[in-house]
């Protein structure tokens, strides 16, 4: 399905793939952000999500189970469906995983550098109202 045509609006049942909004919120600002996940070995951990804060507790793999548009290369949340982009490179776990902890810190870049970024300090944001 290399050149469809997406359709704005709500998404219909059936219909789903011919709408833009079956692959995350279409008013996500721009440039998305791109996260890199922290990465053990081969691994690559779960990680909060960039823009509201919610915690993945699967670890990441290049089929997102559905939050993936794989054509135009973007993820997105299942809680706020807000877009994003996920480098599946990784990045070396930087600092410790604290008891408990259902995602590591990643490193998120809004276009003016990667900042690291953990769950804790993302939802903290949210509740200011920040992202």
């Amino acid at each position: 399905m290399g050149g469809r045509l997406l359709i704005p609006g709500s998404v219909l049942v059936g219909f789903a793939e011919f709408f833009d909004r079956a692959w995350g919120d279409p008013r996500t600002p721009k440039p998305y952000p791109k996260v890199t996940p922290a990465r053990i070995g081969d691994t690559l951990l779960p990680f909060a999500c960039p823009h509201c804060g919610v915690e993945s507790e699967e670890a990441v793999n290049k089929r997102r189970d559905g939050y993936q548009d794989e054509r135009r290369g973007f993820s997105w949340c299942p809680s706020c469906s807000l877009r994003y982009i996920v480098v599946y490179e990784g990045a070396p776990l930087q600092g410790k995983l604290q008891p408990g902890a259902k995602s590591a810190p990643a490193l998120v870049d809004r276009g003016s550098g990667p900042k690291l970024l953990s769950a804790e300090a993302a939802s903290g944001l949210n509740e200011l109202g920040v992202t």
